[in-house]
């Protein structure tokens, strides 16, 4: 991401969004979970956006 970019969408106090997220119990579901969400592989991503979000059924075009 370009930094003007990054400074207009991310680091903006008056339009960012800031979400508590809490993690699984344990270093091992940690771990699958960052690499999950993190990983090389976009369709693990896409499959926990689809079983995780609550608004993916109304947002996104499956």
């Amino acid at each position: 991401m370009m930094p003007a970019q990054l400074k207009e969408t991310t680091m903006n106090p008056a339009t960012r969004t800031l979400a508590r997220i809490s993690l699984p119990d344990g270093e091992d579901s940690v771990n699958a979970l960052v690499e999950t969400l993190m990983g090389r592989k976009a369709e693990l991503r896409f499959q926990f956006i689809q079983q995780n979000a609550e608004f993916a059924a109304l947002d996104v075009d499956v």
